[in-house]
């Protein structure tokens, strides 16, 4: 033990160590505290304190050579571990390995950097060697060897340690070209955050914008976060601005300031494995998970902001000063301001211009898009539903390639170093003929129910209570009716005259005329690949329905048990009665058709006339109906009657989670639990 304390005190020219590998959660507590208390900057690694206490052994500007983990490289959280090491021992070369440095270790778990810490000062030139792509030793080695052999300015780059410090938070992004840009004017100059709105109760104040009622003062625009969209989208959402709301974030601290409100922004979603960069209208809201930078001057160019921010250079920069999925304000605003920019102004806000338009539009092809103006294939004169399927499919491909198009020249204007190669082009779903079709079917539902009209855009009953004599104010002479009783059947067979098959071949001949009428018929079921309507909408419209409006649907649906029986109603035209509406007039109806169907079955069955097939159908249908009626009775008395005397009422404003349970087993069972949650 001695003599391990005297070697430990000593100091040397040269210190070669692997220090063990071991994050502060892992640590006991004595090991944590002491850590702490010596090396309050690394505490959260071992291995990076050792950095420390290895430079302590050596003498000054004394040879360090370690194997670590590569974070304390990049991560904010050592920010100054960086700082002390490069003014102590600042690096002289070092080998930047990433992942698959050991064999030993399968897959990407350990990204590590082996490095000789002893530069003559931190302005000196030290050698960088980038070999994260070979994900084997001997990859690494090869590359680094031919580093070593030739010019390779892909792999070897010489940095002075000091020049990190112009970056925000100083990490050593060597490969970064370029790094005298960092000492010109940043982006917090000219933009600034805007704070963020913070619920403290998403499920209380955040609804979908399709669950309430359309126009509602209560509830606001709300840009929260959302898949990747670059340009444009992910406005899906609204949060509740009544006056005892708001007071309620503003008590917890939650409340941006009333100067961050009716600004047009650039936003972008918190978590994500690279930054989309979008237009936030005046008239959002924003939250936590939307970070949103504000221009201090309100003539700032917008556009050509969000198209530098959006270029190669900009996600390159950004990748390098923060390697993790947490995409921060601060390193947004810590961007500098490339000459570009003033140069080529004009020119990168056309091409952000083009690109904004382009995801508009194809993020308008999409039914829960809030400016939804209807589905694609009905903006023109069509006679044939494919001839309109085919031009929406190439609209949306020729407005993908405008996007793609904008980008790549954006990356011409703002070249990166080739060390970071962003996704590219539009990455929602590009539509084809089954979605397309999937989505005329559902805007042919909005029509049945009046939330839309075959005679103008966008939406027309969508506020609670809606009733074909408020559809009859706007839309005064209709080419298409709504149902009268927001009741729509949908069973095997023909049984009812209304039901929604029946209402689907009256739209397409109201939408697309009479003459090609067969065609277009088989057109879909061939593009829906069914067999035929029925089977479409008895097997897949409600849960298709179900997915697009994210389990948060606008069409209810009425369901026996086994689903013998459904029917689909239209939530905003919901009132106290549709339950009775269901019962008396299609379940009752429909169980009164089936008994006096059975008499006839069972005569065949039973009296032997007609062939053994007949006879053996005869048996199975009346089999069937005797089950269907057992099952439905039930449903009647156990479920629909006693909900139909309850006369329920729904409150759009809380939502379809909530609503949606009022109703028990009578409604198709959508994977919603008591309680506000998914499953």
């Amino acid at each position: 033990m001695l003599e391990q304390a005297a070697y430990l005190s000593r100091r040397y020219l040269v210190v070669v160590a692997n220090p063990p590998y071991m994050g502060q959660a892992t640590m006991g507590n004595r090991l944590s505290e002491y850590v702490t208390r010596h090396y309050k900057e690394a505490k959260a690694d071992l291995g990076i304190a050792f950095v420390y206490r290895n430079i302590m052994l050596a003498v000054g500007r004394g040879l360090v050579g370690m194997i670590t983990l590569q974070s304390w490289m990049f991560l904010a959280s050592f920010t100054a571990v960086r700082t002390r090491v490069t003014n102590l021992n600042p690096p002289l070369h070092l080998l930047h390995l990433g992942t698959g440095a050991f064999d030993s270790i399968g897959g990407a778990v350990v990204s590590t950097a082996a490095y000789v810490l002893g530069g003559k000062s931190p302005d000196a030139l030290a050698d960088f060697f980038r070999l994260t792509d070979p994900q084997s030793e001997a990859g690494k080695a090869a590359l680094f060897k031919r580093a070593l052999a030739k010019d390779a300015r892909d792999v070897h780059f010489r940095v002075a340690p000091n020049s990190f410090t112009d970056l925000s938070g100083a990490p050593m992004a060597y490969w970064l070209s370029d790094l005298e840009r960092f000492k010109k004017p940043h982006l917090v100059s000219k933009w600034r955050s805007g704070g963020r709105l913070k619920t403290h109760d998403t499920s209380r104040y955040v609804r979908y914008w399709w669950e309430v009622s359309r126009g509602s003062e209560r509830w606001l625009p709300l840009v929260k976060g959302g898949e990747f969209r670059r340009w444009f989208g992910n406005r899906d959402f609204v949060v509740d601005w009544s006056p005892a709301s708001v007071a309620e974030y503003d008590s917890h601290g939650g409340l941006y300031p009333t100067s961050s409100r009716g600004q047009r922004g650039i936003t972008w979603t918190m978590i994500s494995g690279e930054p989309s960069f979008r237009v936030k209208a005046a008239s959002d809201e924003f939250d936590s998970a939307s970070p949103t930078i504000l221009p201090r001057n309100p003539n700032e160019d917008l556009l050509a902001v969000l198209g530098y921010l959006n270029s190669g250079a900009a996600l390159e920069i950004l990748a390098a000063i923060n390697p993790t999925i947490n995409n921060r304000v601060t390193d947004v605003l810590e961007l500098p301001i490339p000459d570009a920019l003033d140069l080529r102004r004009e020119d990168v806000h056309a091409l952000a211009d083009r690109a904004v338009t382009a995801s508009r539009t194809l993020d308008g092809f999409n039914e829960t898009a809030p400016d939804v103006a209807g589905p694609p294939v009905l903006r023109g004169q069509w006679s044939k539903v494919s001839d309109a399927v085919a031009w929406s499919v190439a609209t949306a491909a020729e407005a993908a390639a405008e996007i793609l198009d904008a980008e790549h020249e954006l990356d011409g204007i703002f070249p990166s170093g080739g060390h970071f190669v962003p996704r590219r082009g539009w990455h929602g779903a590009l539509p084809d003929t089954n979605s397309r079709v999937s989505d005329l079917v559902s805007f042919a539902v909005g029509c049945i129910f009046g939330r839309y009209s075959l005679d103008r855009t966008g939406l027309v009953l969508a506020t609670q209570g809606g009733t074909v004599e408020g559809y009859l104010t706007q839309v005064p002479t209709p080419s298409f009716m709504p149902d009268k009783d927001n009741v729509i059947p949908i069973v095997e067979g023909d049984w009812f005259e209304d039901d929604i098959v029946a209402k689907f071949r009256q739209f397409l001949r109201a939408a697309f005329g009479e003459q090609h009428f067969a065609e277009n018929v088989k057109f879909v079921t061939d593009s829906l690949g069914v067999k035929d309507l029925r089977d479409y909408f008895t097997r897949s419209f409600y849960k298709d329905h179900v997915q697009r409006y994210k389990k948060r649907p606008i069409y209810w649906l009425f369901s026996s048990p086994k689903g013998s029986f459904n029917a689909l109603v239209y939530l905003h035209r919901y009132n106290a009665s549709t339950v009775s509406t269901v019962l008396n007039d299609y379940l009752r109806e429909y169980i009164a058709k089936l008994e006096a169907a059975l008499p006839q079955y069972e005569i065949v069955a039973t009296s032997g006339r007609g062939s053994v097939r007949e006879v053996a159908a005869a048996q199975r249908e009346a089999e069937g109906i005797r089950k269907k009626l057992v099952e439905l009775k039930n449903y009647e008395r156990d479920v629909l009657h006693p909900l139909a005397q309850a006369q329920i009422s729904i409150d759009l404003d809380d939502g379809v989670l909530v609503n949606y349970q009022k109703f028990g087993s009578a409604l198709k069972d959508i994977g919603l639990k008591k309680g506000g949650a998914d499953d």
